[in-house]
């Protein structure tokens, strides 16, 4: 076995090819939908269940707390897309159900999710292909299922509300650990990863982030003192960010979070192929993404003309 394959770690590579697939699903959703991800991600369960979900049982189901519970609630009530019932055996208690309006939308923002998903992962690559199965496989030990029904009929719908659960498991557990955001540790990683100061605006491209956005990262890490603003002399313009000794021994709790995060939440719940179509994303996803950009440049150079 290779030292790659060993490794399961989740390198900042993995995290720009998740923060991808999870915009490409919230837009879905945007395109279909006037709801919210945790008032969809209710409904969706909702649909997918058959019948009446006790709210407690929902809080459960979805790990939210029961007013943020009760607030989807009354907004998928108010849209006709579910109804609420005194609980038979406590009549203090509450249970939801979708109604058909409901469940006709779950369908058609599905399939408006199904589409988004599709074009960032074109299916007639098998690499590609490889990596969708498997982030909707593995999503299922993310976020169970209710039903069969949920499985079979919303399967994008479910991979939006994995991503979700992933994502602020992840935000979570690094605020627990070191008190950061989870785009401060993003741009943390990727300096470990790079042993070097960088530029800004190259942190900023290689995690497909926006330069104002690391730049605000980057003045909270230095106001930790985890990082130092350095500049050059032969460019005056540029800001390069150096990891500071302090910064580094919180480069390795990050580390060690993600770590645990990722064989806790994804890596023990998948087979051997699985993990390898995970790990492919590293080389697939962004790959593809230079190639995009490839294209872009030479869409953009034919258009060039004299100026002055």
């Amino acid at each position: 076995m290779s030292p790659r394959k060993e490794n399961l770690s989740l390198d900042s590579a993995y995290f720009v090819a998740f923060e991808m697939t999870h915009d490409a699903l919230k837009r879905g959703l945007r395109a279909a939908s006037e709801l919210n991800i945790t008032q969809y991600r209710m409904l969706v369960k909702l649909a997918a269940a058959g019948g009446s979900i006790a709210q407690g049982e929902l809080s459960r189901m979805l790990d939210l707390r029961p007013n943020v519970v009760t607030q989807a609630a009354n907004a998928l009530e108010s849209a006709g897309f579910a109804k609420r019932e005194v609980g038979r055996a406590d009549s203090r208690s509450r249970t939801v159900a979708a109604t058909e309006k409901g469940i006709a939308h779950v369908a058609a923002a599905n399939e408006s999710i199904v589409a988004q998903l599709y074009e960032l992962f074109p299916t007639e690559d098998a690499a590609w292909r490889a990596i969708l199965e498997t982030s909707i496989a593995a999503g299922a030990f993310i976020d169970p299922p209710v039903s069969e029904r949920e499985t079979s009929c919303y399967p994008a719908s479910r991979a939006l509300a994995s991503l979700e659960r992933f994502r602020s498991a992840i935000e979570a557990g690094l605020r627990a650990a070191c008190g950061a955001t989870y785009n401060e540790c993003r741009v943390m990683q990727r300096l470990a990863e790079t042993g070097r100061p960088m530029r800004i605006g190259d942190i900023a491209a290689q995690l497909q982030l926006s330069p104002v956005n690391v730049a605000r990262a980057v003045d909270r890490l230095a106001g930790r003192a985890w990082v130092r603003r350095m500049g050059a002399e032969h460019d005056r313009k540029a800001v390069f960010v150096e990891v500071t000794e302090a910064g580094a021994a919180q480069q390795r709790v990050i580390a060690r979070t993600v770590d645990d995060l990722g064989r806790k939440l994804l890596w023990k719940h998948l087979s051997r192929p699985q993990r390898d179509a995970i790990r492919a994303v590293t080389d697939t996803v962004i790959e593809g993404l230079r190639e995009r950009e490839r294209r872009k440049g030479l869409s953009a150079s034919e258009n060039l003309r004299p100026i002055g």
